[in-house]
Order: C-alpha cells, then sequence, then structure tokens
C-alpha cells in the first residue's frame, strides 16, 4: 500500500464509477481497477461493492477511505510544510540579544521579519554578549547581537550600531548643563556598571576609558539593567554611561551628556552567525538587520 494507491482509491470513492474515476486521475480504466484489486488482496478485505450501481463502498472500504483522507491529509501538509521550511516561510529561529539592541536596531528589524514571515516562529533570548559565545556555538541561538563582541572561529560578524557613548548624570550634578564632560571631571563620583557581570564586555570597556585616563575606575554598583543604572543615578548615586540610541529613549529625570576627550568614545553592536548556518530564516533576517543600517 502506498500514496499514489490510496490517492486512486480516495476518488473512487467519491466518483464510485471506474470510468469517471479513470479520467479524472487521467489514468485507464484497467490500471485503476488492477490497483484497486491489488490493494484489495494486500488488506485481505474487499473495498468496493461492484455488484452495485452504483457502486458502493463496503464497510472496510468505509473505515479506510477516513484513514486515507487523514494520511493523504497528513502527507500535503507535511509536504507543504517542507517547501515552506526550505524558502524560509515557516519554521523557527533563535536570537540572542542585549538589552540595549532593544533601544536601536532590533524592534524594527523583528517588526519587518515578522511582517513578511508571520509563519516563522521567533524564539527570542535576552543574554549578555559573553553569554551569547556559547549559545552560538551549542546552538541555542543561531543570531546573537551583542555589544562589541570578539571574533569567534567559524562565525561571521556585521557591524550594526557604532555610536557615541553617552555620560549619564543627575540632573542636579556639577556638570549637568555643560554641552560635555571630560572622564577627569567624574573620576571621583561612584560608577554604575551593567551588566552585572564583572566579564561583561560594555562594563570592562567603560572601565578601560577609565584607566585610558590614568584612573581607577571607582566602581560602586553593578546592576543586571540598563535602566536600574539609570534609576541609580537619577536617585543621585552616581553616574554611569549609555550608548546614544539608549540616551534618545532614556528618562528625563537625569541628564545625559557627550563625553569629550582625546578621542572619541563609541560603542558598537554587531550580529554574529555561523559561517556554516544556511538557514534562509537566518539570511532574511540578517537581511532585515542590514535595513536598519542604510
Amino acid at each position: 500500500m502506498n500514496l499514489r494507491t490510496l490517492e486512486y482509491f480516495v476518488v473512487l470513492s467519491e466518483e464510485l464509477n471506474f470510468s469517471n474515476a479513470a479520467a479524472r486521475l487521467h489514468i485507464a480504466q484497467p490500471a485503476l481497477s488492477q490497483q484497486i484489486r491489488s490493494l484489495e488482496r494486500q488488506l485481505g478485505a474487499e473495498l468496493v461493492d461492484r455488484g452495485h450501481r452504483p457502486l458502493r463502498l463496503t464497510p472496510a472500504g468505509s473505515y479506510l477511505l477516513g484513514s486515507a483522507r487523514q494520511l493523504l491529509g497528513a502527507y500535503e501538509e507535511a509536504a507543504i510544510g517542507t517547501r515552506e521550511v526550505g524558502r524560509g516561510i515557516r519554521g523557527w529561529l533563535a536570537i540572542g540579544f542585549t538589552r540595549s539592541s532593544m533601544y536601536s536596531v532590533l524592534p524594527p528589524a523583528l517588526k519587518t521579519f515578522h511582517r513578511r514571515y508571520p509563519e516563522v516562529e521567533l524564539r527570542l533570548f535576552e543574554m549578555v554578549t559573553e553569554e551569547q559565545v556559547e549559545a552560538l556555538r551549542k546552538g541555542t541561538i543561531q543570531i546573537g547581537i551583542g555589544r562589541q563582541p570578539e571574533p569567534i572561529d567559524g562565525f561571521e560578524q556585521r557591524l550594526l550600531l557604532s555610536e557615541p557613548v553617552k555620560l549619564v548624570l543627575p540632573p542636579d550634578h556639577r556638570c549637568a548643563k555643560r554641552k560635555s564632560v571630560k572622564i577627569t571631571d567624574v573620576q571621583e563620583d561612584p560608577l554604575i556598571l551593567y551588566p552585572r557581570a564583572i566579564a561583561s564586555r560594555f562594563s570592562r570597556y567603560i572601565e578601560s576609558m577609565y584607566r585610558d585616563e590614568g584612573l581607577v575606575p571607582p566602581v560602586r554598583y553593578r546592576t543586571h539593567e540598563i535602566q536600574t543604572a539609570i534609576g541609580l543615578v537619577a536617585a543621585g548615586l552616581g553616574v554611569c554611561y549609555v550608548g546614544e540610541s539608549v540616551a534618545e529613549q532614556g528618562r528625563s529625570d537625569v541628564a545625559y551628556r557627550p563625553i569629550a576627550g582625546r578621542r572619541a568614545k563609541i560603542s558598537t553592536l554587531q550580529a554574529t552567525w555561523s559561517s556554516t548556518d544556511n538557514s534562509p530564516h537566518v539570511k532574511e533576517f540578517l537581511g532585515c538587520l542590514g535595513e536598519q543600517i542604510d
């Protein structure tokens, strides 16, 4: 028994006439009769009452008809699903992202991708850049979006955003009304870092800005979230740093100021994915991210 024979049987059960069914199937009537006889021998049961006019199904034939339609329907659904996954219309895509990416390139890319491929399930994992490395290697995520990620063997990277770092000050801070502020101007202010992980690339970058000025970073607090860090600044407990995209959508109870100095302080946001991942979903989402760069 195969799918083609089941299809022949279903068409015959709908037409209840060998000639009409054969014409609909574009085969000769004797060939159809032979296929149905072969099916009956395989199953050990008569499926069609040939002595009745018009033809009618036997109880065994009626039972098989329901099962045959389910099997053919499941096959068709599987075939359609496979084609759509192959074309990137259906399936799933796992993305790891840093929280700061939600202030810039990620939301519009997600919106565009979901509008074009509504059948693709988006699996989103918020994680710091360092966590994305292991997740990419294990295949937990297919694309990582992180702050200044280090190169990984076997993976490709694309620059998504390069933006100035802004200093976040309490509104009554002595430097809050200046157009720009030097790091040396706030060298004694408690420093609030995020994410909390000491190994965080962004946290280490901020600390390196102090060391470039010959200063010891005055770290007082470490938090998990950007908004928590900014909230601590608003409470007058210190200062912190954010990318310009965060500052543009930030709170009104703090002051955001450019950093003055010998060189611009720039933070980057990059996408990382496996060089061997040929998934159409990955390619299409990278295209959506690319649209945000143009």
